[in-house]
């Protein structure tokens, strides 16, 4: 990859901008309450790295609970807005050196793009809490594609709305479906692991960084 070639940045959100991840695993494990149903963390481990959609449906394949498909995210989602919206912190909920790099690809003139898993409502709430939905010329959330991360939709509508090809974009992700979904569309791919993604296959990653100050770093 040559970095002067690069015109987009499309980043992932929870895990990769914003510090969601555990509140993610709250909100699934109250909207599962009322089933008599926990996600431990172990469990969490592997839901890390795949949809909504498909921990919904893994979820009812194991427990035969009765709920109408996208039920089950609806509840979650609502919760887990609630549970965002009562946590305060210093960081507004972002991963370290989060701002700096959207504020640096900014300045620097790149296309940026959100492009995540999430319902669009629980992506902008996000985004306003971080103060940095003003520096994305695009945001794509999973309301916008019919397959979501592994599959390559999310990423192949950003590259193609902001008329660039894959080449001349650069995702950034921290699991390995996000992964897959960013070489599947023929971006290039950095990942930033976290505690909950890092014994993930990072293996066709262009870069495996530390955090988001290394992607400053190598820009500069």
């Amino acid at each position: 990859m040559n970095k002067q070639d690069i015109k987009a940045i499309l980043f992932d959100l929870d895990g990769t901008l914003c510090k969601s991840e555990w509140l993610h695993f709250i909100a699934w494990n109250k909207a599962l309450k009322n089933f008599n149903i926990k996600i431990d963390p172990s469990l969490f481990m592997i839901y890390n790295r795949r949809s909504p959609q498909w921990i919904e449906n893994d979820i009812k394949l194991k427990s035969n609970a009765n709920f109408q498909e996208g039920d089950l995210i609806k509840e979650k989602d609502r919760i887990f807005i609630e549970l965002f919206g009562e946590s305060n912190s210093e960081d507004n909920g972002l991963m370290p050196y989060a701002y700096d790099a959207v504020k640096f690809f900014y300045d620097n003139s790149f296309m940026l793009a959100v492009c995540t898993s999430g319902s669009r409502d629980e992506t902008i709430l996000k985004l306003k809490n971080g103060n940095i939905e003003k520096y994305f010329n695009a945001i794509f959330s999973a309301d916008d594609v019919e397959f979501p991360k592994p599959a390559p939709d999310i990423y192949k509508l950003a590259i193609d709305s902001f008329k660039l090809t894959a080449d001349q974009c650069l995702v950034i992700e921290d699991t390995e479906s996000g992964l897959i979904a960013a070489k599947e569309a023929g971006a290039f791919c950095f990942v930033v692991p976290t505690e909950y993604s890092q014994k993930q296959n990072f293996e066709k990653a262009n870069k495996v960084l530390t955090s988001l100050k290394d992607l400053i770093i190598f820009f500069k």
